[in-house]
C-alpha cells in the first residue's frame, strides 16, 4: 500500500548499464519497492512459522516429527533474519553485533 500511495517504483534501470534492472539500491536514502517487498515476505515466512510452531506443532503426537519440524523452522528463521541484518548492512553499512552485560562478564 505504501508503494502505491508513495508512487515508489518497484525497480529501476541501471546507470551503468541500461540493459540491467536494480531491483535493491544501496544506500539508505533511498528504498525500492521489490526491496520493500522481499524483506516483508521474510518477515511473513518467520512469523509464519513461529504461528506454526506454537499453534499446531504442540498437537503433533510424534516426537520425532516435532524435532524435525522445529529444526526446519529455525533453521529458514535464521536465514531468514540472517538475509535482512545483511541486507540492512550492504544498504547502511552499519554492522549489527551483539551486547554483553557487564555484569555477564
Amino acid at each position: 500500500m505504501h508503494n502505491i500511495i508513495r508512487k515508489m517504483p518497484m525497480f529501476m534501470v541501471d546507470r551503468n548499464d541500461p540493459n540491467k534492472l536494480v531491483f535493491f539500491y544501496q544506500g539508505s536514502g533511498m528504498q525500492l519497492g521489490a526491496e520493500g517487498f522481499a524483506v516483508g515476505f521474510l518477515y511473513t515466512v518467520v512469523g509464519l512459522l513461529l504461528a506454526f510452531v506454537t499453534h499446531v506443532l504442540v498437537y503433533v503426537k510424534n516426537a520425532t516429527a516435532k524435532r524435525v519440524t522445529m529444526i526446519f523452522a529455525l533453521f529458514v528463521s535464521f536465514w531468514a533474519v540472517q538475509k535482512v541484518v545483511s541486507l540492512d548492512n550492504w544498504k547502511t553499512g552499519y554492522g549489527i553485533h551483539g551486547f554483553w552485560p557487564s555484569s555477564w562478564n
